[in-house]
């Protein structure tokens, strides 16, 4: 564990927000969030380091891979979960370029996007998952960290945080690393759990947003702004996460007990895995409709933000 300062501002002075526990239970620990004095963000401190921090992420924290079938519907529904962030690109206005991915996992995203004719390059630390999008996907992925890729400058023109900026250790550094890599004016694409949500405030240290350790900043959109403009981005335009996301977090706040009965399942025999599978599905469905007026309430739990390079 080390004490850290704010990621946003550098300063020393936080405090406690609440408490945590690893809803995988991996970590024997709970973790403490804290909230700045200076600029309001909230992050972990102390945290573990990044050689620990890689223990709390078990193998199917990004998905096991199936055979025959169920390798198939697998892909199916990925493509189907993926298909919100081409829909927030093409709301941007960006209909071609090359785009660089952060954090892509196996590259079913970027598949996507090659197929509506962009250059598409992945960037993704987890080897296997960065070794199976190049081979079942063909697509050029680089097995690394925003610091070891050493990224041209100016040779993107855009790119994505998909759920990513939170898990990493410096996200200042990351996102001007970004600004480097971008082309005059290029779009930057931020998804990220909404600590001001409504669901992150009833929920507190049950909100799946939480995810301690493995989210290490929590963004409001005035916090991620801040850090945005501070990484020498324009005026970020911020659209709601989408109602799939809504009734999925909402799921696994109010029953946290499916979160670590998850991981078990994987790991048990196959009808474990189906059976909780079936209850996943028939919850998600059935708060469907709360999630939904969530949303349009305004007070949804993820956000998207797209900013360009100033």
């Amino acid at each position: 564990m080390q004490n850290v300062n704010c990621p946003l501002c550098s300063q020393d002075n936080a405090a406690p927000v609440f408490t945590a526990e690893d809803r995988l239970r991996l970590a024997p620990d709970s973790f403490t969030l804290v909230r700045c004095a200076g600029c309001g963000l909230v992050y972990l401190n102390p945290r573990p380091d990044d050689r620990e921090l890689l223990g709390y992420y078990p193998e199917t924290y990004w998905g096991d891979r199936q055979k025959g079938v169920r390798e198939i519907l697998r892909g199916l529904e990925e493509r189907f979960k993926e298909a919100y962030k081409v829909r927030a690109v093409a709301r941007a206005g960006l209909a071609h370029g090359r785009v660089l991915d952060v954090g892509c996992g196996r590259g079913e995203f970027l598949a996507m996007l090659r197929g509506k004719g962009f250059e598409v390059v992945g960037l993704e630390p987890g080897p296997e998952a960065a070794r199976r999008g190049a081979e079942e996907y063909g697509l050029d992925i680089i097995n690394g960290s925003l610091g070891q890729a050493r990224l041209p400058e100016a040779s993107f023109d855009a790119a994505t945080l998909w759920h990513v900026l939170e898990h990493l250790p410096d996200p200042l550094g990351a996102l001007m690393e970004l600004r480097k890599a971008l082309k005059p004016g290029g779009m930057l694409f931020v998804a990220a759990p909404d600590f001001g949500s409504w669901q992150a405030g009833r929920y507190e240290a049950d909100w799946l947003g939480v995810d301690a350790p493995r989210h290490l900043t929590h963004f409001t959109r005035q916090t991620l702004s801040a850090m945005l403009s501070r990484a020498g981005f324009g005026e970020a335009v911020y659209h709601d996460g989408g109602v799939r996301y809504e009734a999925a977090m909402l799921v696994r706040s109010a029953w946290p007990g499916l979160n670590y009965k998850k991981l078990a399942a994987l790991g048990a025999g196959r009808t474990s895995r189906y059976l909780y599978k079936a209850v996943q599905l028939a919850l998600d469905a059935a708060l469907l409709p709360a999630g939904l007026l969530i949303g349009l309430a305004g007070r949804g739990c993820t956000f998207v933000a797209v900013s360009r390079k100033v």
